[in-house]
């Protein structure tokens, strides 16, 4: 064999071979498309060093893939002749000042050839304490880093190493949804189903009966409990399914007027549509209805018999929108800041007041949020709230 092909082909193999494979394919993030943040990384570097190409390689099994690439045109190299086989083996920055004077690479097919590598400076990404990568740049001339260029590249790394490790545990909080949507539901649905053939089976008037009553309240508290932390999971670690197509909202809304008129009719509430005839939006429709019921419901729960509640619609500029009114008892400044809170009942708890979980909001305002749209609030103490929902106008 020739002397100067063995020496174009010794990127070294690691002991957690397997290991480090397993872990690079859970992320999921091997021939997918380009993404701003790993781009915002390379173009950092390429501007921090001066030099005309930065990448960002995923090292697999056969290949270096490139998560981001500035100044390359090439998508991979074959990982026994790349570079970034031997950055990801190193603990710290791993740098070749001259490829031609280094007995590794002067005959490597990347040296000899396009992309004609002279200079390379990579340092290493690692991911639950697996080489994943490198954040790395190439010149075709000599070079050798500066304190603060070298610096900066670690710190460049560090920032890829953080995205890598939020996909690792997105990718873990969606397997444990999953896990958990299973476990906790079944168990909870058949409580819900044995509570209620108690019920049927016992005299309404009777001890055993209220008892039953308290089950199923609780059963269903729970079971909405963990349907809306699940909800907020799946927003978290963008495994929420969103279906965003134009819709009218004016026929949306009387969809949830008709779904909270009989809460509304119980505590004696008068519920009032205002808006135009026909509102265009771009949005999920499951998702806005999903808001929308919440801001009524709340809205009916915190206001007091006999008065109403209004629900608007309009347009504002690129906004449709649809603020729900109610005269409940108002909220201060302190309440507004933590309104959106996980878990936040905002004393409610304490005083018994509304029933809920403290998640409604917190869920609501993520889904405005991911339909592009946000939830507004204005209030005060004894003079209602108002909450508006705004969507992007169709």
């Amino acid at each position: 064999m020739d002397p100067a092909a063995d020496l174009a082909r010794c990127a070294p193999r690691l002991d957690s071979e397997a290991r480090r494979l397993a872990l690079l394919h859970s992320l999921e993030l091997l021939d997918t498309p380009a993404e701003s943040s790993f781009d915002a990384i390379t173009r950092l570097a390429q501007q921090i060093t001066g030099r005309p190409i930065a990448l960002i390689g995923l090292v697999d099994a056969e290949r270096t893939w490139f998560k981001s690439r500035v100044g390359l045109d090439a998508a991979q190299s074959p990982r026994d002749i790349s570079f970034c086989g031997f950055a990801i083996a190193a603990d710290d920055v791993f740098e070749v000042p001259d490829a031609h004077a280094d007995p590794r690479f002067v005959a490597n097919p990347l040296v000899t050839g396009a992309p004609f590598v002279r200079y390379y400076a990579g340092v290493p990404l690692h991911v639950a304490g697996l080489p994943m990568g490198t954040v790395c740049v190439v010149d075709h001339a000599p070079h050798r880093l500066g304190d603060a260029e070298r610096d900066s590249l670690r710190q460049l790394g560090h920032l890829a190493t953080e995205l890598l490790e939020r996909r690792l545990a997105s990718r873990a909080k969606t397997e444990f949804i999953g896990h958990m949507n299973h476990e906790l539901r079944t168990p909870l649905n058949a409580i819900l189903g044995f509570g209620q053939l108690m019920q049927m089976q016992l005299d309404p008037g009777g001890a055993s009966a209220r008892h039953a009553r308290h089950i199923l309240t609780a059963g269903r508290h729970l079971l909405e409990l963990i349907d809306e932390s699940l909800d907020l999971m799946r927003i978290e670690a963008g495994a929420a399914r969103f279906d965003p197509a134009p819709l009218d909202l004016l026929p949306l809304i009387d969809e949830v007027r008709a779904m909270v008129e009989g809460l509304a009719n119980e505590r004696g509430i008068g519920l009032v549509i205002d808006g135009p005839d026909t509102l265009p939006a771009h949005a999920d429709a499951r998702r806005a209805r999903q808001v929308l019921l919440n801001l009524a419901g709340n809205a009916i729960k915190y206001s007091p018999a006999g008065s109403r509640v209004l629900l608007r619609a309009g347009r504002d500029g690129d906004d449709a929108w649809v603020a729900v009114s109610d005269s409940g008892p108002g909220l201060s400044t302190e309440q507004l800041g933590r309104l959106f809170r996980p878990f936040e009942r905002l004393g409610q708890e304490q005083h018994g007041g509304a029933p809920g979980t403290g998640l409604g909001l917190t869920l609501s305002n993520q889904l405005a949020l991911a339909m592009g749209g946000r939830i507004d609030v204005a209030s005060a103490p004894g003079a209602g709230s108002v909450f508006t929902l705004r969507l992007p106008a169709g």
